[in-house]
């Protein structure tokens, strides 16, 4: 063995396991409704959104959808790539004649990026919502707050599916425009995101044979483990620990049962010190993996077969070459004297 698990412990909230491709996470308990995916005026229109409230026009565009209903025959109607039933319709354009409601939703056509992310849940390589002063009214915050938290965590279950650094680095230098509520409600998603990862690779070390390595490997790649370490520590911190340690735990795991996996392991364990978040558990994987290269670098000097001390073939000394090329040199000497004899 090269060394022995040791216990880490963290409160581990409730959730619903799921998976998609070689990632395995916590789901969300209960599905996001619809309506709360935001959806433009003028993605239904195709026209631009004017701030002065015209109810004849929103009941005449809701008789248009009604018509259309009824003529296709089906019970939902799509709309910009969603699903609508009828209620849904009467429940979208009863909130377009509430007060301020055009008023919120010019304020965010304004914003293309902030448009674009609570429709598509996307954001691209450095881009920014703007500086608006609505932004940071109570009440704007109130009304964009379920539509902005539903793309908040569709975004962040795709970015951990397929790892974007790019899209969460620009999240996270955005202003959040969501209410107290809404975004520990966000955060709770990632936490089972990160949790279920966690749960994955303490399925693989304890050896139940359920996950495997090419399984568990991806959760310890840097590209993955470079998203946790973007989560604010004052909400992550304990986490980030925890997932670093059970990296560890993986690697030792990974490492006594095949040797050659060394390398693979060795930049695992950095990944792992990379992401913890406390002086303590950093320092902790540091030991082990001064303990990993020290175990290495004898087999630098050959392979080990069969990972049980059976001895590397020996190598060729380099008097032995010198005295092939001596006596190459002597043959053929003396084999041009006997033809010039």
């Amino acid at each position: 063995m090269w060394f022995s698990n040791t216990c880490f412990r963290l409160y581990i909230p409730d959730g619903v396991l799921a998976s998609v491709g070689n990632i395995v996470y916590f789901s969300r308990v209960e599905p996001q409704s619809t309506l709360m995916q935001y959806l433009s005026p003028s993605s239904l229109s195709g026209e631009p959104i004017v701030t002065t409230l015209d109810k004849k026009a929103i009941q005449l565009e809701r008789k248009k959808l009604f018509a259309e209903l009824e003529l296709s025959g089906e019970t939902t109607i799509e709309m910009n790539g969603r699903s609508f039933t009828k209620n849904d319709i009467i429940q979208y354009y009863e909130d377009l004649l509430k007060e301020d409601g055009l008023k919120y939703h010019a304020t965010v056509a304004d914003d293309p990026v902030l448009l674009v992310f609570l429709e598509t849940a996307h954001i691209g390589r450095k881009e920014s919502f703007l500086k608006n002063p609505m932004y940071t009214d109570a009440q704007f915050i109130n009304w964009v707050s379920p539509y902005f938290c539903h793309a908040f965590i569709t975004f962040m279950n795709a970015c951990f599916l397929d790892p974007d650094e790019d899209g969460l680095v620009a999240l996270l230098r955005n202003k959040l425009l969501m209410t107290q509520a809404d975004t520990e409600k966000g955060w709770q998603a990632v936490m089972k995101i990160v949790m279920g990862s966690i749960s994955t690779l303490e399925e693989y070390y304890k050896s139940t044979g359920e996950v495997k390595l090419a399984k568990a490997k991806d959760l310890m790649e840097f590209r993955y483990i470079r998203l946790v370490q973007l989560l604010p520590n004052d909400r992550f911190g304990p986490v980030k620990d925890k997932y670093a340690f059970s990296i560890l735990q993986a690697c030792v795991f990974t490492f006594n049962r095949n040797r050659q996996t060394g390398n693979y392991v060795s930049t695992w364990l950095e990944n792992a010190q990379l992401l913890a978040a406390s002086e303590e558990v950093i320092a902790q994987i540091a030991k082990k993996r001064e303990e990993l290269e020290a175990v290495l670098i004898p087999q630098e000097s050959g392979p080990v077969y069969g990972g049980s001390g059976a001895g590397a073939p020996a190598q060729t000394s380099p008097w032995g070459v010198i005295k092939l090329i001596l006596f190459i040199v002597l043959f053929l000497v003396r084999l041009a004297t006997c033809r010039h004899w």
